[in-house]
C-alpha cells in the first residue's frame, strides 16, 4: 500500500514538473497561449402572487447547434453519413423539418447554426447519445448542445397583462430580458448579473495549470412577490370572458384595487394572450394593457369627482338643489341629460341617483373653471399613477387657461365627456374617496425577495390628501344614497353594503361621437364599514345592451360576491 503511495506522489510529482517546468519552458519559447473568458448566466427570478403561488419561472432546457463546417467535413468519406442523413436524424428527434435542417448545414464554411432551442430533457439526452455513438450511420456530426433557459407561466394566460412576456437580449443573444409588464419592469431585478470565468488555455483549447484563471459567480435574480392574488385574478378574468360573451362586446377590462393600501388585487384585460406563446401573437389589442394603457371617456363616474371638489370647498351639500332643464345651453353649446328628462327642486344625491349631465353642469358652475381643474390635477389625473409596467398613458386634460379650452369644456368634462383618462387613474381617484380622502399609488409588486434571501418589501405609497376625511364620507353616503333609491340596482350585493356609479360614454372618432358605440362602465367599492375591495368594470362595444347600469353593474356584482367571500369578508347583520 505503502509502495503505490509512493508511486502515485511520484505521478503527481511528474505531472507537476511537466506543468512547472516542462510546459513554463515552452510558453517562455512562444508557446501560444490564450486567455479566454465566458460568462455564467444567472439564474432569472421567479414572479409569485400574494399567497406564494408560482405566476412565472425558468426552467432549464437545450439549444441544438451546428457547426456545419465540421458536419461537413466529417462526413466526408463515409458511405453512411452526410448532412442529409444528419438532418434527417435531428428532424425525427426534434419534430422538424429535415429540408430547413439541410438548408442550415449546407454552407461548408459556416460554423455556427442554430437547430433548435428550449428543448427538454428527454429529447437532448437522445441527441446527446448520437453525439457521442461510435455507429457511423446514427452519429450526429457536428452537433453540440448548449445550456438553455425557457420562461414558463404555469397558468397560461392567467394575469397576461400583469406579467408582461420576456425576449431575447440583443446585448446578450444567449440571454433573456423582460419586454413588458412586471417582466420589464423589474428587469434588473429579475434579471441578476452574469458571472465571469477567465482562463489560460493552450492551444487545444485547456486550462493551463499555472496560468491566470479568476471566477466571479453570478448574481442571481431576485423573486418578485406581488399583490396580485391568484383567486381574485381567476373570478375577475372569468367574468369578463362571460360579460363580452353575453353582451355582444369587442374588449374590456376589469381592475380590482385595495383602496386604503393601493394594492392590484387583480388585473385583467380582453382581448389577451398567453405569455409563453408570445411569439405567435402578431403586434395587436391582445398585448396592449388596457387598464394603464388605454385612454378613454370615462362618462358619470367622472360625476363623482366633480361631487367631491364642490362638497369640498362647501360649495353645495347632499340636500342642495338646481333647477336646470333636462336640456340646456351653456357657453353656446346644447347638453342635455341621457334620457332627457328635467328634475325640479332636484337634491345633489338626486343629481347622482339620475346620472343627471344639467345637474352636474350646475356643480361645476359653481365650483368655477380654476378651481374644477385644481381638483382634476390633485385627483391624479393627468400624470401617470406611477404604477409598475411600460407604456403608462397620462389621459389628456384640457384645462382652464390652455389655448384649446373654451367654456363649454366646464360643462363636458364635469360629466366626464371630452376628458380622457385611464382605467387605473379613475381606479386609483375612486379610491381615494374610499380612503377617506387620501390617494395612493397603486402597487402590483409587494416584496422582493433577493437570491441571499432578503427581503425588501414594498410598502404602500400616499400621494396626498385631495380631499377632507368628512368630505370623502359624506360623498360616500350620498352614493350610497342614491343606489338605494335606484329601482333595480343590479350592482347590490345582498349582505354587504357597497357605493358605486355608473357610467355610458359615446365614443368619439373623427370628432363626432357615435350614439351605437358605447364604454359602459361600473366603479364601486365595499364593505362600506371597511373599505378592502374597488372593482373598475368597462365594457367596451356592447351590442346587446348599451348602459353601464344594464351591463358593467351585473358584472360588478358578480364579481365583488366570490371575492368577498373568498376574503372571508363577513355579511352584515340584517337587523343593523
Amino acid at each position: 500500500m505503502l509502495t503505490g503511495a509512493i508511486a502515485s506522489a511520484g505521478v503527481i510529482g511528474y505531472r507537476l514538473y511537466d506543468w512547472h517546468v516542462t510546459k513554463a519552458t515552452q510558453l517562455s519559447k512562444g508557446t501560444s497561449a490564450f486567455l479566454t473568458r465566458h460568462e455564467i448566466d444567472p439564474r432569472r427570478g421567479s414572479i409569485l402572487d400574494r399567497t406564494g403561488d408560482v405566476l412565472a419561472i425558468s426552467r432549464g432546457t437545450t439549444r441544438v447547434i451546428a457547426d456545419p463546417q465540421k458536419t461537413n467535413e466529417e462526413t466526408k468519406g463515409i458511405k453512411k453519413a452526410s448532412i442529409f442523413t444528419v438532418a434527417q436524424q435531428l428532424a425525427d428527434l426534434l419534430n422538424l423539418d429535415a429540408g430547413t435542417i439541410v438548408e442550415k448545414l449546407g454552407n461548408p464554411e459556416a460554423r455556427y447554426a442554430e437547430i433548435a432551442r428550449e428543448v427538454l430533457d428527454e429529447p437532448a439526452g437522445r441527441i446527446q447519445r448520437a453525439i457521442n455513438s461510435k455507429d457511423e450511420e446514427t452519429k450526429l456530426y457536428g452537433i453540440r448542445l448548449e445550456a438553455d433557459k425557457k420562461r414558463v407561466y404555469p397558468n397560461q394566460e392567467l394575469a397576461a397583462h400583469v406579467l408582461g412576456f420576456v425576449g431575447e437580449s440583443a446585448a446578450r443573444p444567449n440571454d433573456v430580458v423582460g419586454q413588458a409588464g412586471i417582466e420589464a419592469y423589474y428587469d434588473d431585478h429579475l434579471g441578476g448579473q452574469p458571472g465571469l470565468v477567465s482562463s489560460d488555455i493552450d492551444k487545444e483549447g485547456r486550462r493551463i495549470p499555472i496560468g491566470r484563471h479568476s471566477m466571479q459567480q453570478p448574481r442571481h435574480g431576485s423573486d418578485v412577490t406581488l399583490a396580485i392574488d391568484r383567486t381574485i385574478q381567476h373570478i375577475i378574468e372569468q367574468e369578463l370572458t362571460n360579460a363580452l360573451k353575453k353582451y355582444g362586446a369587442a374588449a374590456g377590462s376589469i381592475v380590482v384595487t385595495n383602496p386604503t393600501t393601493g394594492e392590484v388585487l387583480g388585473l385583467a384585460n380582453r382581448p389577451t394572450f398567453d405569455p409563453g406563446l408570445i411569439h405567435q401573437y402578431p403586434l395587436g389589442p391582445e398585448l396592449n394593457n388596457r387598464v394603464t394603457g388605454r385612454m378613454y371617456e370615462p362618462g358619470s363616474t367622472f360625476k363623482l369627482i366633480t361631487m367631491a371638489a364642490a362638497l369640498n370647498e362647501n360649495i353645495i351639500t347632499p340636500d342642495s338643489t338646481h333647477n336646470n332643464p333636462g336640456e340646456m345651453e351653456y357657453g353656446g353649446q346644447e347638453f342635455k341629460n341621457w334620457d332627457q328628462k328635467t328634475y325640479p327642486n332636484q337634491t345633489m344625491i338626486g343629481v347622482l341617483q339620475h346620472s343627471s349631465n344639467t345637474g352636474s353642469i350646475f356643480v361645476a358652475d359653481k365650483i368655477g373653471e380654476q378651481k374644477f381643474y385644481q381638483y382634476v390635477n390633485r385627483f391624479g389625473f393627468g400624470e401617470p399613477t406611477g404604477v409598475e409596467g411600460v407604456g403608462e398613458e397620462s389621459g389628456i386634460i384640457r384645462g382652464y387657461g390652455d389655448p384649446n379650452w373654451y367654456r363649454p369644456d366646464l360643462a363636458s368634462n364635469s360629466f366626464g365627456q371630452g376628458i380622457m383618462v385611464t382605467p387605473i387613474q379613475m381606479a386609483a381617484a375612486i379610491g381615494a374617496i374610499a380612503n377617506d380622502g387620501i390617494l395612493m399609488t397603486p402597487r402590483i409588486a409587494s416584496t422582493i425577495t433577493h437570491a441571499d434571501g432578503r427581503r425588501e418589501p414594498l410598502d404602500p405609497s400616499a400621494v396626498r390628501r385631495v380631499i377632507r376625511k368628512e368630505t370623502a364620507q359624506t360623498l360616500v353616503q350620498m352614493m350610497e344614497a342614491a343606489e338605494q333609491r335606484v329601482g333595480v340596482n343590479l350592482a347590490r350585493i345582498p349582505g354587504y353594503r357597497t357605493a358605486g356609479k355608473t357610467g355610458t360614454a359615446q365614443i368619439a372618432e373623427q370628432g363626432q361621437y357615435r350614439d351605437q358605440d358605447v364604454i359602459a362602465s361600473y366603479v364601486g367599492f365595499g364593505p362600506l364599514e371597511r373599505p378592502q375591495v374597488l372593482a373598475l368594470v368597462i365594457i367596451e362595444k356592447p351590442e346587446k345592451e348599451s348602459y353601464g347600469a344594464l351591463v358593467a353593474s351585473p358584472t360588478f356584482a358578480e364579481i365583488m360576491r366570490p371575492i368577498f367571500s373568498y376574503l372571508k369578508i363577513p355579511q352584515r347583520d340584517p337587523t343593523t
